[in-house]
This record gives structure tokens, sequence and C-alpha cells, in this order.
């Protein structure tokens, strides 16, 4: 077995474990977001257990890419209402987390933008 698929294999485990999921379906080309329903807050928190879990080393950057929508309707959905009716935008890219990029981040032992 490839060491990718065993990592491939370790993170799905996390996952389900922390989470939900049906391994069987999880392929690299899985999206956090959209395919498997983790977003906004559980999303942030997703990140800092697997960061955790995997110990990755992760360096704040301010113009770091969005990886996860806002959940619920709160006050950063008024903030963005009146963001869109003013014109004003967040112009920080939204990138889908995909289990390959978290595969090639546990590989790395740190966090990389796939722009990197």
């Amino acid at each position: 077995m490839k060491n990718n698929q065993i990592i491939f294999n370790k993170l799905t485990d996390f996952i389900i474990q922390e989470y939900w999921g049906n391994k069987e379906k999880m392929t690299p080309e899985t999206r956090l977001e959209k395919d498997l329903g983790i977003t906004g807050d559980d999303g942030i928190e997703f990140l800092e257990n697997f960061l955790d879990y995997f110990k990755i080393d992760y360096e704040e950057k301010e113009n770091r890419p969005r990886y996860f929508d806002d959940e619920g309707f709160g006050l950063i959905n008024f903030i963005s209402i009146f963001n869109f009716m003013t014109g004003k935008k967040d112009y920080r890219e939204q990138y889908d987390l995909t289990l390959e990029h978290l595969v090639k981040v546990i590989e790395l032992g740190h966090w990389i933008d796939m722009d990197e």
C-alpha cells in the first residue's frame, strides 16, 4: 500500500471518528463543505482538530482563502448583506478543501494553500 493511501485511510478514519461520512464514498476529490457538509463553525472546529490530531504546523495569514461559508443567520450575515448593499466585498478567494489537499498537508507536516 502506498504511503499516500495509508495517509488517506488515516484521514478518512479521522473524519468518520470526529464527524460523519461513508468511507467507501470518500475519494481524494471529496470536498469537505459541498460533499461532506462540514461548514461554518463546524468547519473551523474540524480544521482545528485536524491540525492538532495530525500535528500540522500552521501560521495564520491575513489573506488566506476562505474555506467555509458562514453558518446560520447571525451578525456576520447582516454584515454581509450590508457589505453587498454598499458594494463592499470580501475579496478573499473561496476555496473548496478536498481530501487530496489535506493528504498533501499531512505529508508535508505544515499547512499550505493550494496555490503554494
